[in-house]
């Protein structure tokens, strides 16, 4: 990876503050949920291995939920949008969308965001956990659901949004096959998913690196608990072309594990994503590691070897994070 360039761009001819969560959410809003029924279960949590999670279709998702993953989803936006220019997206939606949704939206940053931006859109943020804020802009709404539940109303969304979402989910076509219903004529959908894999472009990587290791073994404990295949993004852009998209784009940003860059906007971006990754090996480690049977003694010594690691400014890995973009036709 040259220090001055984290971008490498593949198209159809090229392709093979709202700070603070919490629990209090309005009853009637999740009652009337267009994703399905729910139930008062949604609004419990549970405290387990010293973090909290979601009771609403409990263990379906091994992420937190509480403050300590606010901070990393909440780093994760900032650095996303420093990568991208300020962006919320990379798709060409215009300028005046009138229905966006946002998949898997957590804490709900990004759709509170698009709720300034577009003042005359309606913008739906569904996730699993009530953990959005109450006071958010009048056109913005929270909904607690599966979204990998049966979902097909009219066919009017003009940008479906998801992040960091397909790592988690068990059946990818059939979610794509269904954004692609619920889209209008003409919409757009787009996925930003990071393909947990170090790289690096000069040999300092070394063959050890416990990054390396971590990812490794939570690719192979993520496929075999939950089914989740967490490479599966490097699919997408052909999945999409199957389901019916048309004009699908795929862009990769290569971002530096660590402050180890020249470049001083790179390097920001890379103490971000250290910081970003460091808090995500933390919270593998309290819950999903745990269940597999690793070993505690294992996962202290991995903790801290990947903290070491990824401040040695000598090792210039990089991870790359993957943004796809496809059209339903006209």
């Amino acid at each position: 990876m040259e220090e001055n360039s984290i971008i490498e761009a593949l198209t159809d001819d090229d392709m093979p503050d709202y700070r603070g969560a919490t629990s209090d959410y309005d009853e009637q809003s999740l009652n009337e949920s267009s994703f399905g029924s729910v139930t008062s279960s949604v609004n419990g949590h549970v405290w387990e291995y010293g973090r909290r999670y979601h009771t609403f279709r409990y263990g379906r998702y091994p992420i937190p939920n509480d403050d300590d993953e606010y901070k990393r989803e909440s780093l994760r936006h900032t650095m996303l949008k420093e990568l991208i220019s300020g962006k919320l997206y990379l798709a060409p939606i215009g300028e005046n969308p009138q229905k966006i949704i946002d998949l898997g939206t957590g804490f709900g940053e990004w759709a509170m965001e698009m709720g300034e931006t577009f003042p005359s859109a309606r913008v739906t943020g569904v996730d699993l956990s009530p953990i959005q804020p109450v006071w958010i802009p009048p056109n913005v709404e929270f909904l607690v659901d599966d979204i990998e539940d049966d979902w097909v109303h009219d066919n009017d969304y003009d940008f479906m949004h998801l992040r960091f979402v397909g790592v988690t989910i068990k059946d990818n076509p059939k979610l794509y096959s269904t954004i692609f219903q619920n889209l209008k004529p003409g919409g757009w959908v787009e996925c930003q998913e990071i393909l947990p894999k170090p790289y690096c472009d000069d040999n300092t990587l070394p063959p050890n690196y416990p990054v390396s290791k971590f990812y490794d073994l939570l690719t192979d404990i993520l496929y075999k608990k939950y089914q989740f295949e967490i490479a599966y993004v490097k699919k997408l852009p052909e999945v999409m072309r199957q389901i019916g998209f048309v004009n699908v784009q795929w862009k990769i940003f290569h971002l530096p594990v660590g402050e180890w860059a020249k470049d001083g906007h790179l390097r920001m971006i890379g103490g971000y994503f250290r910081e970003v990754i460091m808090d995500f090996v933390t919270a593998m480690a309290a819950r999903p590691f745990v269940e597999a049977g690793v070993e505690k003694t294992e996962i202290d010594d991995l903790v801290a070897a990947c903290r070491v690691a990824m401040g040695n400014r000598k090792i210039h890995a990089y991870i790359p994070v993957h943004f796809v973009w496809g059209q339903k036709p006209r």
